[in-house]
């Protein structure tokens, strides 16, 4: 809202946006609204997760020759069992 268009507004609308202004805009810490109704200004901003482009990745290492190899099946089907 430029200059002009300030000067165009009546002595109720100007008090009425000074006083706008002045308010805080609610929020779910200022409030008793819940966090869900925050507006997502922070999650905008937020940096991305997870490794960062040209981050070398930590892993264990596969053996060629392991010493024993277990085979691990269950019993029975989990699903099932309550």
């Amino acid at each position: 809202m430029g200059r002009s268009d300030l000067e165009r507004l009546s002595r109720e609308e100007l008090i009425e946006l000074v006083l706008r202004l002045q308010r805080p805009d609610k929020t779910s810490r200022t409030s008793s609204k819940p966090p869900a109704t925050d507006r997502k200004e922070r999650r905008e901003q937020s940096k991305p997760g997870g490794a960062k482009p040209g981050h070398e990745g930590h892993s264990r290492a596969i053996s060629e020759d392991p010493d024993a190899v277990v085979e691990n099946r269950p019993d029975r089907c989990l699903s099932v069992v309550r």
